[in-house]
């Protein structure tokens, strides 16, 4: 046991490494399950506008050695290419930890963008300032492109025509006049305004998108778990029918026929036993009924709403109804780590996922709070004896995975014993 919460406060850093990654949705395809539709959605569009950036920085780079010739100052070009790979990789990083973009780096973004068109067409040669070479025009596309796709529509065209402005400028100074129609210029600054607009309609549409799907399936959920609820209790009832038509229906047939004497000390006995198992139907506890895990975690999910905390319950395909016990435990050791979610987290919201993957029930909470260092502060008494030991009493175990400033993710998984382990 002490192994156990050993694991849990202190987990190998590579495995921990990996699952910091995993809790931001970038690597793990099933903790997005957990994830509102609206921030998958906004996910996948970073990765097509980091993927469009390097698709005009890449080139440029490749083209350092060539082109001594095409500016006034080649180690100055090189600098410039330079500090844009460096504020590409700063912004990825902070995308990488938020999710999506703010309009702070938008601002910054586009003020970069706005100097590199000024001081790459003072640095480049006459002849070259529409050629491949001012690769700045190229540059400002992503950023146009990433105007379109954070902004709002009216702080869209304000960007986009500060873009647009500053590189109109820029040109017409080293020409001497606006750029000829028929030039690259042109196409580019038609290329901007469509990028951002339709960046900015491909984001629209998948955050509806994917906010009607979520909903859709909160409404799939809620009648999965009504039918299983419903089907658990048939199965109950029909559980005890064939149990009493096998005992008590059949002793009193057989005493009503003659066939037993009911003054026998082994009759009397069996008709004890049957009629103690009677009573228990008539005075068991209706809570204690038979459910599904579905149907359980679903009770464990609206309690926590007392709490003042919402949970997005997300469940996947689970083939087996586990034992009763085993429902048991993960109920509760989830609503404690919910309870530790209110108390600790400082965040109103929370995800809960159930996933079964190679005969392995995994049950995850999920916030996106204040988070802890788990290699500085040990399993509380509340995680040890409230999570970590119900898990272990049915064959469990818990992984912990936190980082101050990002969230906590507490998984509890459970396998499906052996056929013999479990006849034994």
């Amino acid at each position: 046991m002490l192994d156990r919460v050993a694991r849990v406060g202190r987990p190998p850093r590579r495995i921990s490494r990996f699952l910091a990654e995993a809790r931001l949705g970038w690597v793990d395809a099933r903790l997005m399950v957990a994830m509102p539709g609206r921030e998958r959605a906004l996910r996948f569009l970073a990765v097509l506008l980091f993927g469009q950036r390097a698709s005009y920085v890449v080139p440029a780079l490749a083209g350092m050695t060539s082109g001594a010739g095409r500016y006034h100052s080649p180690a100055l070009n090189t600098a410039l290419l330079l500090a844009v790979v460096l504020w590409n990789v700063l912004l990825a990083a902070a995308v990488w930890r938020r999710g999506w973009f703010s309009y702070g780096h938008v601002a910054v973004d586009v003020a970069i963008t706005c100097g590199l068109l000024v001081v790459v067409n003072v640095n480049i040669l006459p002849g070259y300032e529409l050629s491949a070479a001012n690769w700045a025009s190229k540059f400002a596309l992503g950023s146009a492109a990433l105007v379109g796709a954070v902004l709002s529509l009216r702080a869209l065209l304000v960007g986009l025509a500060l873009l647009v402005l500053t590189a109109v400028a820029a040109a017409s100074v080293q020409i001497g006049g606006l750029p000829p129609w028929e030039s690259g210029f042109v196409n580019h600054v038609n290329s901007s305004l469509w990028f951002a607009l339709l960046l900015h309609f491909m984001r629209r549409y998948l955050c509806a998108q994917a906010s009607a799907v979520d909903e859709a399936t909160q409404r799939r959920l809620a009648a999965e778990t009504t039918a299983a609820a419903v089907s658990a209790r048939y199965a109950e009832r029909l559980h005890h029918h064939r149990r009493l038509h096998d005992t008590a229906l059949a002793t009193l047939t057989a005493i009503a026929r003659g066939g037993l004497d009911h003054r026998a000390d082994d009759v009397r006995r069996r008709c004890g036993r049957e009629a103690d198992y009677i009573r228990g139907l008539v005075t068991e506890d209706r809570t204690a009924a038979v459910s599904t895990l579905g149907a359980s975690l679903a009770d464990v999910a609206a309690d926590a709403t007392a709490l003042g905390l919402r949970v997005h319950l997300r469940s996947g395909t689970v083939p087996a109804q586990p034992p009763r016990h085993v429902v048991q435990a993960i109920c509760d050791a989830a609503r404690e780590a919910l309870n530790n979610v209110a108390r600790h987290a400082g965040t109103g919201e929370a995800w809960l996922t159930v996933d079964w993957h190679d005969e392995v029930l995994g049950v995850r909470v999920v916030d996106r709070g204040v988070g802890f260092d788990t290699t500085a502060t040990g399993a509380g008494f509340g995680l040890r004896r409230s999570i970590v030991d119900r898990m272990a009493e049915i064959g469990g175990e818990v992984r912990l995975f936190s980082e101050p400033g990002h969230g906590t993710s507490v998984e509890l998984l459970w396998s499906v014993p052996p056929p013999a382990a479990a006849d034994g």
